[in-house]
């Protein structure tokens, strides 16, 4: 067997690999074994086929064993010895087998080959984990508002934070009614007996602060808004808006006392509870100070790094990635659709997520060797970041 290499880039590399008479005829001969004892023929017991009649009806299976046989006789041989690191077998072509001798071309794909990046004494920063009281008591505030009663207001009461409100208000944008610029906004263009919450983010942040102060039966107008730029309504990205907005009712929030709230809550005491909260925060902080060394430590490596990797891996990793990038959609609620119109950006990015994650798991696995870090494939890459933060710059 005489073998040849050429590096076709991009981690294949084309072999090929020549055989002489007798190592064809030997494959040949293993095949035509194999056909002698099971071929059936009419007229013919099970193993009594003549091989003249035996090569004349079976041909093209044959030939096709023969070339199996070729390769799983010698294609592992001629990696090694042409000192391949393989990764898979990506193609075989220019299958021969004669009386003179035979062949074949392999499409291989192998390791990249790259230099490893310093990865000791990287400056990753570190922050401070401390939880500060106010946001513990903003926790405990947030907590309290969970266990809230609402009452019917009271004459002459004005809304404050928290209450639940039912409002009539329409909008208008260079004096044009926001409905006739585009039909569909009907959400944000007017509404009759609407019930919201006067907390952020449950609806136009302008008259929500409009709201507060006001009392039952009273009408604001001119109340001025800007829709944002990027998220709202078509033909309404960026505009100036003014509402006129009237308070029919609204239900007061009443938040329970620190007896009462320790009581929902499960809790000895209020300050039993901040204690409480205050120890999962902490522990929350330092989780995500961890995650965010551990993820600034990878951007750091891979700045350091560009090399091509193995097409089959990348394929490999962008099926996980859409499967998960499928799942989320579906919790979601996205359809068909929005995959179909953006089907080319997925794709592109599916496979640059795919190719930064193969790369790194070349990097990482060879610091391991590197540093002799022993672990299983899904420990591996966890053991040598923290061998990368813990030599890290402080």
């Amino acid at each position: 067997m005489k073998t040849s290499c050429k590096n076709l880039g991009k981690c294949q590399v084309k072999l090929t690999v020549e055989l002489d008479a007798d190592e064809a005829k030997a494959a040949v001969r293993e095949v035509e074994k194999v056909f002698l004892r099971e071929a059936q023929l009419p007229g013919f017991r099970k193993g009594k086929v003549p091989i003249e009649l035996i090569r004349k009806e079976f041909a093209s299976g044959l030939k096709q064993e023969t070339e199996r046989t070729m390769i799983r006789r010698h294609y592992a041989d001629a990696v090694k010895a042409e000192g391949l690191d393989e990764v898979t077998l990506a193609d075989v072509q220019d299958m021969t087998c004669g009386a003179t001798g035979g062949g074949f071309t392999a499409i291989v794909e192998v390791r990249p080959e790259f230099k490893l990046p310093t990865y000791k004494g990287l400056k990753v920063e570190s922050r401070d984990v401390a939880v500060k009281d106010e946001a513990v008591k903003d926790q405990l505030e947030r907590l309290r508002a969970a266990y809230a009663r609402y009452e019917d207001a009271k004459e002459g009461e004005a809304v404050a934070d928290g209450d639940f409100v039912q409002i009539d208000y329409s909008g208008t944008v260079g004096g044009k009614p926001i409905l006739e610029i585009n039909p569909e906004a009907k959400f944000v263009a007017s509404g009759e007996g609407f019930w919201t919450q006067v907390e952020e983010g449950r609806f136009l942040p302008e008259i929500l602060d409009a709201l507060k102060g006001m009392k039952a039966g009273e009408t604001k107008k001119g109340i001025k808004a800007k829709f944002d730029k990027e998220s709202a309504p078509d033909g309404l990205k960026g505009a100036k808006a003014e509402y006129d907005v009237t308070l029919k009712a609204f239900r007061r929030r009443i938040l329970p006392d620190d007896a009462e709230f320790a009581e929902k809550a499960k809790a000895e005491s209020v300050e039993k509870l901040a204690a409480t909260i205050r120890e999962t925060m902490e522990k929350n902080a330092v989780e995500q100070e961890s995650m965010r060394r551990e993820n600034e430590a990878v951007e750091l490596l891979m700045k350091k790094v560009d090399f091509d990797v193995p097409g089959s891996q990348v394929r490999h990793a962008m099926d996980g990635y859409l499967q998960q990038l499928a799942q989320r959609a579906q919790y979601s609620g996205l359809d068909a659709g929005y995959f179909e119109q953006n089907r080319d950006k997925i794709l592109k990015d599916a496979e640059e997520t795919a190719t930064r994650q193969v790369r790194l798991w070349y990097v990482i696995d060879a610091i391991a060797k590197a540093e002799k870090i022993e672990a299983s494939d899904e420990e591996r890459g966890k053991k040598v970041i923290e061998f990368v933060l813990a030599n890290a710059k402080k």
